[in-house]
């Protein structure tokens, strides 16, 4: 009975604290989107100009080291509402909702054409293939908007 109860309370325990770094969790996501699409859309409207007195390369490296972070903790986020990392595929393919299935698509065509065009910008500066990663990151923006809207009663509750 002694080992029931223990086996039971470790569990709870284990939802808690897995609730509260989820709470963190979105809390940093909400506190990090601003900043990714903001710099996305300053780097978009630019076309490699300066704003306010600052270079374009120190906009462009702020939007690409918050835009890693953030990338980070999407990772983290999705490890937190599904620990099991072997079944993340079938639950993409066996979900319903087609929000769900084209905010994970938009998103991982942004980190892929993010991560092919830094090395590229680093080479040539300023390219047109930047422009197509920005117009895929703003369907990705929109799709978020959309997820985070969705849930919004979760933020309200104060788990």
């Amino acid at each position: 009975m002694k080992r029931a109860y223990l086996y039971i309370r470790m569990k709870l325990y284990g939802l808690y604290m897995r609730m509260k770094y989820l709470r963190i969790c979105n809390e940093s996501l909400l506190y990090l989107s601003p900043v990714v699409l903001s710099t996305g859309i300053l780097l978009e409207c630019l076309h490699g100009k300066p704003f306010c007195g600052i270079g374009n390369a120190w906009w462009t490296w702020l939007h690409i080291v918050v835009s890693f972070s953030m990338a980070v903790v999407v990772i983290w986020h999705v490890w937190l509402n599904w620990p099991e990392v072997n079944g993340w595929y079938r639950r993409f393919r066996t979900h319903r909702s087609p929000g769900f299935k084209s905010t994970v698509v938009f998103y991982l065509l942004t980190v892929v054409s993010g991560v092919a065009v830094v090395p590229l910008w680093l080479h040539d500066g300023h390219i047109g293939i930047g422009g197509v990663h920005g117009k895929i990151g703003f369907a990705a923006a929109v799709c978020l908007l959309f997820h985070i809207v969705k849930r919004r009663r979760w933020y309200c509750k104060g788990n």
